[in-house]
């Protein structure tokens, strides 16, 4: 691991701006790790071989994940997607965050590969019943707001049971059978 190039990579504004927040691709690229090892090589002169600059990736993950867990005072988390899968970048949380819990979202049934397919689907269920599904605590928002559209097909657009409230809980898997008020949508009412 190269602490200077940590050093240096942990100085992005990014990590310092208030949430909501949220990027990927536009920010953290090939092209902008590129700029960072240039910039640390005209710093140390130095270049890390490619196992230093692979765990100086990981302990920078860790490192801005549990600094996130720490400000909003987390005592659980929900680990899900390839990271969970990655034992290094597990352990180093685990040793930065020796006060929380570290769960795989499998032990809460949702299945860690289908995260991002199970919240497109909230997504739209709260759509298609015409639910607010962006809270402006969370995304910056002025308001709540239905999210999408709906575009019926040739044959028009079949109409759900209406709902009077937004559900408080998502069951998934095997858990429904065991939690009241969850209706067999796996949306509880």
């Amino acid at each position: 691991m190269d602490a200077e190039l940590l050093a240096l990579l942990l100085a992005e504004p990014y990590y310092r701006r208030p949430a909501p927040k949220s990027t990927g691709k536009e920010l953290f690229h090939s092209a902008y790790l590129e700029r960072m090892l240039t910039e640390h090589r005209a710093a140390s002169g130095t270049e890390p071989a490619d196992p230093d600059l692979l765990a100086t990736l990981v302990a920078l993950t860790a490192r801005t994940v549990a600094d996130e867990v720490r400000r909003h005072g987390l005592t659980q988390v929900l680990v899900s997607g390839g990271g969970c899968r990655n034992p290094v970048l597990l352990a180093a949380l685990a040793a930065g965050l020796p006060e929380v819990a570290l769960v795989p979202s499998e032990a809460a049934t949702l299945p860690s590969d289908a995260k991002e397919a199970v919240a497109f689907a909230v997504l739209g269920w709260y759509t298609v019943h015409g639910l607010p599904a962006s809270v402006p605590a969370c995304t910056g928002a002025r308001g709540a707001r239905v999210l999408g559209s709906l575009t019926p097909g040739p044959h028009g657009l079949p109409r759900p049971d209406p709902v009077r409230r937004a559900p408080v809980a998502a069951v998934f898997g095997t858990a429904r059978e065991a939690m009241p008020g969850a209706a067999g949508t796996g949306m509880g009412r």
